[in-house]
């Protein structure tokens, strides 16, 4: 089935705060046997991945992470109509992944005047094999020399902080990562958390730009679990207690009022529900990593070749 990208929609969640969403639709899934897919999604829907962006424009503006690049002229121009033909002051880049960061040269270069944000090195876990960079793979039109761009270019960790006034932004550690570079952003005034990658989960095509208590069915642990399954595949062999200490922590250190994730919906009624469907999915990943499942898995990978 081909897939298309759809054009961004937005939606404004605050005076000044945008949330911006481009959606894949992926057909019917017919995968994870072990759930019941029709507990969220319909019979005639379709499923969609999405990925999200968010524009913060107070006195100065923001915009945290770029969609793709099939949306890239679309991209400016829905920041244009949203910044009524002011500049863009800031462009942040989570981590260096096409989904996340693909659009920005074609942003930077529509904005000449804005600073680029984006991560210094990896996250707790030092210099050295390849975790700083140099932009390197942040979009296929990656210029060779970066210190040509005209753009001032900023790298960014933990503790650091942008007052946009009427907005501020702390850049964080992530609790949980899918990439080494990842940084996590909260936004002070709005009490936001940004968690990328984390607390994402597929929707039924109906439900684009919808907070998450506005859907037409609840959340369900299968589609937390589906998604996490993907994009974080390191859960299968995590420890659960960790997992549940460190989210844990997140209530503890952010305690969110809206949780803004980069594949999921906004969540602005009682996150730590769904943070609490983030463990208990994690526990079933957990239980794909045991001895049992794995060995079948290696069998299967390493049995020896047909023959024709």
């Amino acid at each position: 089935m081909a897939q298309t990208v759809s054009n961004p929609k937005y939606r404004e969640i605050k005076d000044g705060f945008y949330w911006t969403q481009e959606c894949l639709p992926l057909g019917t899934l017919s995968e994870l046997d072990r759930f019941d897919m029709s507990k969220w999604i319909d019979a005639d829907e379709e499923v969609h991945g999405c990925q999200n962006a968010y524009l913060l424009d107070g006195e100065q503006s923001l915009l945290f992470d770029t969609l793709t690049q099939p949306n890239g002229d679309q991209v400016v121009d829905l920041l244009e109509n949203l910044l009524d033909g002011d500049d863009l002051d800031y462009l942040v880049i989570s981590h260096p992944e096409a989904n996340h960061a693909g659009n920005t040269f074609t942003i930077l270069e529509a904005y000449p005047e804005a600073t680029l944000l984006v991560p210094g090195e990896a996250a707790g876990h030092g210099t050295g094999h390849g975790t700083e960079h140099e932009l390197y793979h942040i979009a296929t039109d990656t210029p060779e020399d970066v210190s040509e761009l005209a753009n001032e270019i900023r790298y960014i960790g933990d503790g650091d902080t942008v007052d946009l006034g009427g907005y501020t932004v702390e850049f964080h550690r992530p609790v949980v990562a899918d990439h080494s570079f990842t940084l996590w952003m909260t936004e002070h005034t709005t009490n936001t958390l940004f968690t990328v990658d984390w607390m994402g989960f597929l929707h039924q095509s109906s439900n684009c730009v919808s907070y998450v208590h506005e859907l037409d069915r609840e959340v369900t642990v299968e589609q937390v679990f589906r998604f996490h399954a993907l994009a974080f595949p390191w859960l299968r062999f995590s420890d659960v207690e960790a997992i549940e200490k460190g989210v844990a922590d997140v209530r503890e250190r952010f305690d969110p009022d809206i949780v803004a994730p980069a594949h999921g919906m906004v969540t602005t009624e009682n996150p730590g529900q769904y943070m609490d469907l983030f463990t208990e999915a994690a526990a079933y990943l957990s239980e794909e990593g045991e001895h049992e499942n794995m060995q079948s898995k290696l069998e299967y990978i390493l049995r020896p070749p047909t023959e024709v």
